[in-house]
């Protein structure tokens, strides 16, 4: 059985099943996403994005209204 095959059959399954199911699989598809960038990602990197999701829950940021309008007194525009 070829690939092309085997996708069809899987979303011919798919179709038949209960949203308690599609949320497990979607569930496992977003732990793999995951576990693939956080093997890509150096260490420095994953620390500046636990950082910066720190930041954010902590409501340390700008918008990017302010971002610009910060730049553009400073170096005008």
């Amino acid at each position: 059985m070829n690939l092309a095959v085997k996708k069809i059959e899987l979303i011919n399954w798919l179709t038949k099943q209960d949203e308690a199911m599609i949320n497990k699989i979607d569930n496992l598809r977003k732990s793999s996403i995951e576990k693939v960038y956080s093997s890509r990602m150096s260490d420095s990197l994953g620390s500046k994005l636990k950082r910066s999701e720190s930041d954010i829950k902590a409501g340390r940021m700008h918008s990017q209204d302010e971002v610009e309008s910060y730049f553009n007194s400073k170096f005008g525009q």
